[in-house]
C-alpha cells in the first residue's frame, strides 16, 4: 500500500509541475510577456558624415506593452572593426545617448566605399525578451572637412 501512496504523490507532483510549465501563467499578477520590445524609430545625429572626435547623438523610440522596457543600448561598429556600446536613457518619448566617435584611422579599409560607422539598437524588456534594430549607418571621414572661406 505504501508503494501506491508514493506513486500517487509522485504522479500528482509531476502533473502539478508539468501544468506550471505551460504558457500563460500569471506571476505576481502580470501575465507572462513573451514579446520583445518594439524599436520604432532610430535617429543618428549627425546623419551624413562623422569623423574622429565628433560628438554623435543616438535616439531610439522603444516601447514594450508587456513588462516594460528594462534597458536600451546602442552598439557602434567603427570602420576599423572596433566596437563600442553605450547606454541610452529615457528622455521624453525617446531613449537617448551621446558618444565621441573614435577609431584608428591607420586601420581604415583601403576601399573608401566601406568607410561607414554602423549602429544597432538593442532593447531588453523586464521579462528578458530582446530586440535588435536593423543596422543604421553613417559615412565617416578621416578628418573634418574644410569649411568654405566665407565662414
Amino acid at each position: 500500500m505504501d508503494g501506491v501512496k508514493t506513486f500517487s504523490l509522485a504522479a500528482a507532483l509531476a502533473l502539478l509541475l508539468i501544468g506550471c510549465a505551460g504558457g500563460g501563467f500569471v506571476h505576481e499578477g502580470i501575465p507572462e510577456d513573451r514579446q520583445p520590445p518594439q524599436i520604432r524609430q532610430v535617429r543618428i545625429t549627425p546623419s551624413n558624415l562623422v569623423y574622429v572626435g565628433k560628438q554623435v547623438k543616438v535616439e531610439a523610440e522603444v516601447v514594450d506593452e508587456g513588462s516594460g522596457v528594462k534597458s536600451v543600448t546602442a552598439e557602434i561598429k567603427y570602420p576599423d572593426a572596433t566596437t563600442q556600446t553605450i547606454e541610452l536613457t529615457l528622455q521624453g518619448d525617446f531613449f537617448v545617448g551621446n558618444f565621441t566617435a573614435q577609431w584608428d584611422v591607420n586601420r581604415m579599409p583601403a576601399d573608401v566605399s566601406r568607410w561607414f560607422m554602423a549602429v544597432v539598437i538593442k532593447a531588453e524588456d523586464n521579462s528578458g525578451n530582446v530586440a535588435r534594430s536593423p543596422e543604421s549607418s553613417v559615412r565617416v571621414a578621416i578628418s573634418p572637412p574644410d569649411l568654405p572661406s566665407e565662414f
